[in-house]
């Protein structure tokens, strides 16, 4: 059983490596997609946490709309939280089942396309901290949409990074510094990070409250 699943990862591997370095094209896309799209994520975040500010036209006036606001704020500065969780979740994985990564394994078989250190493949922490930010922003999405504050902006931030957290995982495949399994790995890392977080929100809501009420006096809230 085993053995049929590295099979499947290597296959899936080589599927996904095979063209790189021979696409003039979709190479310096997938290279920027492992190294750089996950700053996306949180610029999206950041976007979002501003249409949501006191003085922003999207926000609804008055005491319904300065709760639905501080719902959408603690529920995006939760973020952060998942983040942290979901790459502590990966150094504990990383110790316990420590997986070179492929251009150690196989070096005359890998395409590889970016610099990387040779340390722990397994889970990839690109995409634990991808999905943990698109999880909480699909949450907020939810939150936001109900209290009917950016409701489209919401909607439209979420979807963009949901795709931005799979475009990462693949890239990281592509590129030659992941197996397939060490991105799903980190993608279920990453949400079940972002969730506990979410979970964890009774808890921290009397901490965040203030420091956002804070920044709402100075106008970044």
């Amino acid at each position: 059983m085993v053995q049929d699943l590295l099979s499947v990862n290597w296959n899936l591997f080589e599927d996904i490596n095979q063209p790189a370095g021979h696409e003039g094209l979709l190479d310096p896309l997938m290279v920027f997609a492992a190294n750089d799209l996950v700053f996306l994520l949180p610029l999206l975040l950041i976007v979002l946490w501003f249409a949501l500010a006191r003085w922003s036209p999207l926000a609804p006036r008055g005491s319904a709309g300065d709760a639905a606001r501080m719902e959408g704020h603690i529920t995006l500065a939760l973020a952060v939280v998942g983040v942290v969780i979901a790459l502590g979740i990966n150094v504990l994985l990383g110790h316990l089942l420590f997986e070179p990564r492929p251009f150690i394994s196989h070096p005359t078989l890998v395409h590889k396309l970016i610099a990387h250190a040779p340390d722990a493949s397994f889970p990839s922490d690109h995409s634990a901290a991808a999905f943990a930010l698109a999880t909480v922003l699909l949450v907020s999405a939810r939150t936001i949409a109900q209290r009917d504050v950016a409701r489209w902006l919401a909607a439209i931030l979420a979807l963009l990074g949901i795709l931005a957290a799979v475009a990462i995982a693949f890239a990281r495949v592509y590129v030659g510094v992941h197996y397939p399994g060490d991105v799903l790995g980190g993608a279920i890392c990453g949400i079940l990070g972002g969730l506990i977080a979410l979970a964890l929100r009774p808890l921290l809501t009397p901490l965040l409250t203030p420091l956002i009420r804070a920044l709402g006096q100075i106008g970044l809230a």
